[in-house]
């Protein structure tokens, strides 16, 4: 769980931003693919983050798409269920990432 001190993205608690955030790992990720990336970082499992909407989540996801349209090496699967977003890892396959959509949804 990240502090508006400490959030990578500083957003926690700050306007347009999320309210709350947490960091995953997951061990289907190859360590060798994340080797030189932040312990945190979206690629070795995934992230959540809640907004005070769904607005606020479903901008985010957009802006984070919009991205990585123009720079697929950033890619990632995101899954969005009202105010929550959940941010999963490019080294997963399809297949595996829809595992976080289903407990989202589940």
């Amino acid at each position: 769980m990240y502090t508006a001190e400490d959030d990578p993205n500083h957003l926690l608690g700050r306007p347009n931003g999320y309210t709350s955030k947490t960091a995953f790992g997951d061990s289907r990720v190859k360590p060798a693919d994340v080797e030189y990336l932040g312990a945190d970082s979206v690629e070795r499992g995934g992230s959540v983050e809640v907004f005070p909407d769904e607005a606020g989540a479903k901008a985010r996801m957009d802006f984070i798409q919009s991205v990585a349209k123009n720079l697929p090496a950033v890619g990632e699967y995101d899954y969005l269920k009202g105010p929550v977003l959940v941010r999963v890892s490019r080294f997963l396959t399809p297949n595996q990432a829809k595992d976080y959509e289903a407990a989202l949804n589940g």
